[in-house]
């Protein structure tokens, strides 16, 4: 049976998903370093092992009320093919492998949020999106995220 994996993430009690592919390691939160005249969306940076990358809230991406990051919350290290970067979940619920007949596509099922979720997966009777990283941020938010990274790298320097 073909299948391929989904690491599943919550959000104020909703349930999301990242294909494992798009994602690198999970960690806890850790102090964020803010970063001035960035976008909401843009929390600051942090430092993982000697690489900064911009932390990133997930919130108003998905119309969920903000809200600073707690001790308790977890950062989804992912990759598109132009940066590295931590995105800000509550926690992190489990690899689950995503099998043929669990998934639908979305199609026009989700007006205005077809470029970024790639698939509707139907896991323990909830619908749970998973999104594509890659589409998540438009080129002028890919951007600034990079001119953020490149900017504070420079000053590590």
């Amino acid at each position: 049976m073909n299948s391929d994996q989904v690491v599943v993430f919550g959000l104020d009690g909703q349930r999301y998903a990242l294909r494992l592919h798009e994602v690198e390691r999970v960690i806890r939160a850790v102090a964020v370093t803010p970063v001035p005249e960035t976008s909401a969306f843009i929390l600051g940076l942090i430092n993982l092992a000697g690489r900064l990358l911009p932390v990133v809230s997930l919130r108003c991406g998905l119309g969920l009320p903000d809200r600073p990051v707690r001790p308790d919350d977890q950062f989804v290290i992912t990759r598109t093919s132009r940066l590295t970067l931590a995105l800000v979940v509550d926690r992190v619920e489990a690899l689950r492998p995503l099998l043929i007949g669990q998934a639908v596509t979305p199609a026009d099922v989700l007006p205005g949020q077809g470029c970024r979720v790639q698939t509707l997966l139907k896991l323990d009777g909830d619908i749970i999106l998973i999104y594509d990283v890659e589409q998540f941020f438009d080129r002028a938010e890919q951007e600034r995220l990079l001119a953020v990274q490149a900017a504070d790298a420079n000053l590590a320097v």
